[in-house]
Formats: C-alpha cells, structure tokens, sequence
C-alpha cells in the first residue's frame, strides 16, 4: 500500500515542474516524492520503485496533456524513465549501500544521483536528437541537481516531523548527516 501511495503521489507531484531555459527540460516534483519515500522507508527497494515510478510519471503526464488537449511528445515523456532509473540507480550505490569508512553528507550523495539521473536522460535525448536539450548544460543539471537535493532533504525533515507528531516511529535519515556536523543530539561535541 505505501508503494503505491508513494508511486501515485510521485506521478502526481510530477505535473508540477518549472521549466529551465529554452528547452525541454523541466525540474519536477515528482523525483522529491520518491525520494522522500525511500529515505523514510528503507525497506523499500529503490530500483524497482523508481522505474514503476517513471512509467507512473511518463502515463500521467501523457493522460494531464491529452486531458488538457495540448499537444505532447510522447517520446518525450517516455524517456524521463530514463532520469528516475539513473536516479535511483545511482541512489542505490551512493545511499543505500554508501560505505561508511568514506560517507558523504547525504546532500551530496543525493546530488550526485540526481546529477546521473539527468546526464543519462541528457546524452539519450541527444543521441535521439532532440536538439532543444542542446542548450541545456551540465552546469544546470549541476545545479537543478543540488537545489533538488536540498529540497529533498527539507521534505524528509518535515515528512518526519509530521509523522512524530502523528505518534509514528520514524528512524532519522538524516541524523547521522547531523551528528557528523556537530549538530543534534547524537552530535559529538
């Protein structure tokens, strides 16, 4: 069940997006909603949820736009696929299984996944030649990458913080980021 309110609500939060330059490409929501999920929730396998997650986000946008009767790109929506497998790929190596010898701060491994998530939709689309991505640089996919990331983990605070509240047992994704910064209470002064 919460697979599928994770995927439903990720397809959902994928409508809203803003778009970056002249092109095609377009920072989502929908990625903030899976990956908020994940980190919640460990027990959650991040592969499979993040490819039925990026058909979800492909058929809903594709049902939004005809619903709308605007005129889409099929292909185009299909390949965004692309961005939440390399995502959660990358997710899986950096996160999941993160060596604890040589951890990264989790918005740094968040950007990185979301940086390869959105290098391989990039270099897909223009080995297909879609030539609006062209003006898109590495620098943006840099940069949407790590202020994505820093959302993500505001999510994952808040997210907590409600479910707490609610009286749900949450483990903290995030307090092993804050203990090695010298903040909160697992912190070693």
């Amino acid at each position: 069940m919460l697979t599928f309110i994770i995927v439903l609500c990720a397809a959902l939060a994928s409508l809203l997006n803003i778009q970056v330059g002249a092109s095609d490409f377009r920072v989502t929501a929908g990625i903030v909603v899976l990956i908020t999920g994940l980190l919640l929730n460990k027990r959650l396998k991040a592969i499979p949820l993040g490819l039925v997650t990026g058909f979800a986000v492909c058929l809903t946008r594709v049902l939004a736009a005809s619903l709308a009767g605007l005129e889409m790109d099929v292909l185009s929506y299909f390949l965004e696929v692309f961005f939440y497998f390399g995502y959660v790929l990358v997710y899986y190596y950096v996160v999941v299984h993160e060596d604890k010898i040589y951890g990264m701060p989790l918005v740094v491994s968040l950007s990185l996944a979301d940086f390869g998530g959105n290098a391989l939709e990039y270099f897909i689309r223009l080995a297909l030649g879609y030539e609006s991505w062209e003006s898109t640089s590495l620098t943006t996919l840099l940069v949407s990458a790590l202020v994505r990331s820093v959302i993500i983990i505001l999510a994952v605070f808040l997210t907590r913080l409600v479910l707490v509240k609610m009286g749900k047992h949450v483990p903290d994704p995030l307090a092993q980021d804050a203990a090695r910064l010298g903040l909160g209470p697992d912190s070693q002064a």
